[in-house]
């Protein structure tokens, strides 16, 4: 990629103004040293003007040689090689040039220097060591400087990748959650075509409204936690109508809590395995409790829910699909800063607690808002559960 205009103007401005300070430095060096012996400040100037001109206008022919030369690789002894023999002809060629220039335009020691030859047989030996050192620095920094790029490029291209893998390994979550809930959902309907047909076909109505959403989920793989209630909601609405006053749902929710980021449906499987684990397995009320607070720079999530008590002799059963991608989903998005814990009740049914770090949009500009649940009537009278409304 060829670098733009400003970029380009902003190389000559530095180059310049590198040019110009190392020339005023080394003049007060001379002059502070002797080193140039008691040569007048407005000489001693011009000359090291001159001289590190002619370095400068030599930069990219440097930069090259340094690119091309790399030391390292296998080729190093050579490239080095190579890089001592450009450093050994430009070192004699910048100082015959450099005093050339001076003697023919502004010299005003030739009553000491009759002639060029004279100046040269006393300068051009003297300050030989000089130059090259000029050059092997130059050589050195740029190659230092094409080690430091290519290591910060190698760096932006491997977290480029564990970006796209990070993406990648979410799709995948997604696209494995999606099927999980869709099965068991029809499986439901299926079971009901001939109990109840009414309630049936409402399911199958809801089920078409959650999909639609889902499929319009796409792109960001965050929402706030208000938007994951409203699509959490179509869920516990198929599974009322699926369990009616068996299913009861009780929340308590911040309003500030509302405006926190959260993966897209980090909700709905754990509603699901309370679920399938709790309100299937009982012949009464189940009651399943969702607490969503923000606490300093941290927002907390705890579900519990009515079941059945678990014999403390027998060994907790593994995860399924839906709380090993929840469980996935979090360890990717807050690798060091989230906390999910899972624990039977004493009183029966199991207890979620998740923390993770409360981050709102840098778009969000909605006010902090209070939900409240409550049941509407939809789908031919089939009541949906938790209906989120603004207070």
């Amino acid at each position: 990629m060829q670098p733009s205009g400003a970029r380009i103007w902003r190389r000559l401005q530095l180059t310049l103004l590198a040019w110009a300070g190392t020339s005023v430095f080394f003049t007060a060096v001379l002059l502070v040293s002797d080193l140039g012996g008691r040569k007048s400040f407005s000489f001693a100037l011009y000359a090291n003007a001159v001289h590190f001109a002619l370095w400068t206008a030599l930069l990219p022919l440097i930069s090259r040689s340094a690119r091309v030369f790399p030391i390292s690789g296998k080729k190093k002894g050579w490239n080095i090689t190579a890089l001592v023999v450009i450093v050994a002809l430009l070192a004699p060629l910048v100082a015959l040039c450099h005093w050339a220039i001076i003697y023919w335009t502004y010299f005003p020691y030739r009553s000491t220097y009759p002639s060029f030859r004279t100046l040269l047989q006393s300068e051009l030996i003297r300050f030989m060591p000089v130059d090259t050192l000029i050059g092997v620095v130059m050589v050195v920094a740029f190659t230092g400087w094409n080690a430091w790029k290519a290591l910060q490029e190698e760096r932006a291209r491997s977290n480029e990748l564990a970006r796209q893998l990070a993406v990648a390994r979410l799709d995948a979550l997604r696209t494995q959650l999606h099927p999980h809930f869709l099965f068991n959902t029809l499986h439901n309907v299926a079971g009901l075509t001939m109990q109840n047909p009414e309630i049936a076909r409402s399911m199958v109505i809801a089920l078409g409204d959650l999909l639609r959403t889902t499929l319009k989920a796409t792109g960001d793989q965050l929402w706030t936690l208000g938007e994951e209630l409203e699509y959490s909601d179509l869920y516990l609405g198929i599974e009322k109508l699926r369990l009616g006053d068996r299913l009861v749902l009780n929340y308590d929710i911040e309003p500030s809590a509302t405006r926190a980021l959260v993966p897209q449906f980090l909700l709905q499987p754990l509603f699901e395995n309370a679920i399938r684990h709790g309100a299937s397995r009982m012949a009464g009320p189940c009651e399943i409790r969702l607490r969503a607070s923000r606490q300093e720079d941290r927002l907390s999530i705890v579900i519990h829910n009515d079941g059945p008590t678990r014999d403390p002799s027998r060994p907790a059963p593994a995860f399924g699909v839906g709380l090993t991608n929840v469980l996935n989903r979090l360890r990717i998005y807050y690798p060091v800063g989230h906390s999910f814990d899972f624990s039977d009740r004493a009183q029966g049914g199991v207890r979620i607690g998740m923390s993770i770090p409360y981050r709102v949009s840098v778009n969000e500009q909605s006010p902090e808002v209070q939900w409240v649940a409550k049941e509407t009537a939809e789908s031919g009278g089939a009541a949906r559960a938790a209906r989120w409304t603004l207070q």
